[in-house]
């Protein structure tokens, strides 16, 4: 599998760059040049395997609600996605993201899916354990990867990894909660790639509170039924990218609407819809982040009065 081949022969770096500096030091001038050339080209690679995978980095963003000003009032979330733990062993812990969560003091953690990748299914308790560690109520969906689109499905025991956590799993169904003191109803959908999203919960909504909508893959708002008059979609899947190379990085989004990272504002027949996406804290494809390392969202969200 190539992305294993690129995983484990990416370590040849280390010798090569031995070579390069060795050139560079010891070599005659063409030598020097030569292993410079060599080793500048062959850095950006190498800091997008070893080094951006490792960097967790916190975004700060202040949201307005339809009908919201900057004096109304406000919950503090934080929103991560694709953690994508499994086959590519440096992916971000679940132990480093929840203990950078837990030192912002936030009022609620939404999960947004992928949590999965090809990983061995006896890992799974322990991979995912250190989310019971929030300090914070946890909102939860699945994505493509947890549900087998593509690979096995392991809905079963990514479910109760989260259960063991005490996650809300937000799959087609809305529950009205307090956070932060503020009366919220927070709804989810299923993962679109599944096509087993079903919004009949939404008839049976209260009237005039805040809602927000989570699923993994942002396409959702495309289908989303007109009626359905949420707040903001909180959403992943897209990675940002993932290897963000400027003027080309959005061949590589496995989406098809116009979602690429943070906020967008979607024109629908209904009106505008909001709709938030992170960019995620692991990997697919390939074992690399480059210019978009593992993030997790921290939102100030201002509450219609």
């Amino acid at each position: 599998m190539m992305k294993l081949v690129i995983f484990w022969g990416s370590w040849a770096w280390f010798p090569l760059a031995a070579v390069c500096i060795w050139g560079i030091f010891r070599g005659k001038p063409a030598v020097k040049m030569l292993a410079g050339l060599m080793l500048a080209v062959t850095a950006v690679p190498a800091y997008a395997r070893f080094v951006e995978p490792r960097l967790l980095v916190t975004h700060e963003e202040t949201i307005l609600l339809p009908g919201a000003t900057e004096a109304s009032p406000s919950i503090r979330i934080a929103l991560f996605g694709d953690p994508h733990i499994g086959m590519f062993g440096h992916s971000m812990a679940i132990e480093r993201i929840v203990k950078r969560i837990n030192a912002e003091g936030v009022d609620a953690v939404f999960l947004a899916g992928d949590l999965t990748y090809h990983p061995d299914p006896e890992d799974i308790p322990e991979d995912f354990a250190a989310l019971a560690d929030l300090r914070a109520p946890l909102f939860a969906v699945l994505g493509n990867h947890d549900v087998g689109f593509p690979g096995n499905d392991l809905s079963d025991a990514i479910l109760t990894a989260l259960g063991e956590a005490d996650a809300a799993v937000m799959h087609n169904r809305a529950v009205e909660v307090q956070i932060g003191g503020q009366a919220i109803v927070v709804t989810g959908a299923s993962d679109l790639w599944q096509r087993r999203q079903d919004f009949s919960f939404t008839a049976a909504l209260p009237p005039d509170q805040p809602i927000i909508l989570l699923t993994h893959n942002p396409d959702t708002a495309l289908v989303v039924p007109d009626g359905f008059a949420y707040d903001l979609m909180l959403a992943g899947h897209t990675h940002g990218g993932q290897v963000r190379i400027p003027g080309i990085y959005r061949s590589f989004l496995p989406v098809n609407g116009p979602f690429d990272k943070e906020l967008h504002r979607l024109q629908t027949p209904a009106g505008e819809r909001l709709v938030y996406v992170t960019t995620g804290t692991g990997m697919v494809g390939v074992p690399m982040r480059f210019l978009m390392p593992p993030r997790v969202d921290i939102l100030t969200i201002h509450l219609p009065q």
